[in-house]
């Protein structure tokens, strides 16, 4: 996944520890422009930083420099940054320098960067590498920049004054720079300046990274309008491709408010599924209560009379009395009935 490092700022530090290697405060990121990849850093940026920073037990990883194709990050560890905390629109953190970096394979970076912070702290700064998330859609010119995860945070050496913090990001700033460093590309570039159009509109037909509309328009810079064709002919279409971009744009956003509001509907919807659900569970769960009841009384044993227990009585029929009655009867007065 590719990764990005915030512009460098200027090393300040609020206290150094020269026993224990701590330099505390240290301005880690700034709110502001980040002309290198065409986004900005605003709050919500700066407490994804601190939040994700603070997240990692150990600290966030401190290098000497940035690593890039021609060089490795293997031997410039220097420590960890840890305490990460807001401070206005700056973040700080505490460096704690590790012994380890005293005998670096470049040598005793943890004197060299205690006496640079003593003594030198406008030649180096600190800079982020971190891992891009999707960018959010703010009011400015630029997309706003999203942290998904903090890899390190770097000293460098080319930093940026805090109030121009990304004045050295400028194109004309890095092409002087690189042109500088590059005498011979300046020097072919002079002899034939045509080879850099040629390459420009190569290089960004074979990417995505620049919309076909705007490619269109940097052709339009770069080739110069056909015979007959007049300024005013070349504006007007130029006019028209920007209210295309413009419409086209107008239809992106239609899109995607009605598929905001169809997810907000097939949310609200599955709500209401859930609660009818939740309905229909309580009275499954009442009807099992009755039939488990109604199994019970089933299963329950008739009660069972046993006529030879002396406990049990049962009364003599009408018949059986008056024969119990005579047999009980005085012989006298058995002949005085059977007279009558």
């Amino acid at each position: 996944m590719r990764s990005f490092s915030t512009p460098p700022i200027a090393f300040t530090v609020a206290n150094i520890d020269e026993g224990t290697g701590v330099l505390q405060k240290v301005i880690v990121a700034q709110a502001g422009k980040v002309k290198s990849y065409f986004e900005e850093i605003d709050a919500e940026t700066l407490s994804q930083i601190v939040r994700l920073g603070n997240e990692k037990e150990n600290g966030v990883k401190a290098r000497f420099g940035h690593p890039n194709m021609c060089s490795s990050a293997f031997g410039t560890y220097i420590g960890r940054f840890k305490n990460f905390r807001l401070d206005g629109v700056q973040v700080t953190g505490d460096l704690h320098l590790d012994p380890v970096c005293k005998t670096a394979p470049g040598g005793n970076l943890y004197n060299y960067i205690l006496t640079m912070a003593k003594n030198n702290p406008d030649m180096f700064g600190a800079s982020m590498a971190f891992i891009p998330a999707e960018p959010a859609i703010g009011e400015g010119e630029y997309p706003l920049t999203r942290i998904q995860e903090l890899l390190a945070t770097d000293l460098v050496d080319d930093p940026a004054a805090t109030d121009s913090l990304f004045a050295r990001d400028s194109f004309s700033y890095q092409a002087t720079q690189f042109l500088n460093e590059n005498p011979a590309v300046a020097y072919f570039i002079a002899r034939k300046p045509e080879s850099i159009v040629e390459f420009m509109l190569k290089y960004y037909s074979n990417n995505d990274i620049m919309k076909k509309e705007i490619f269109s328009r940097l052709k339009n810079l770069f080739n110069p309008a056909p015979t007959g064709v007049d300024e005013s002919t070349v504006q007007n279409f130029n006019q028209a491709l920007e209210q295309l971009e413009t419409e086209y744009k107008g239809q992106i956003s239609v899109l995607e408010a009605d598929h905001q509001k169809q997810i907000t509907d097939n949310q609200q919807q599955l709500a209401a599924y859930e609660e009818q659900a939740a309905q229909f569970q309580q009275q499954l769960s009442g009807l099992n209560d009755q039939i488990t009841s109604l199994q019970d009384q089933l299963k329950a044993s008739p009660t069972i009379v046993d006529a030879s227990d002396p406990q049990v009585k049962i009364g003599h029929t009408e018949e059986t009395y008056g024969k119990q009655l005579l047999k009980e009867m005085p012989s006298h007065l058995k002949d005085k009935l059977k007279k009558t």
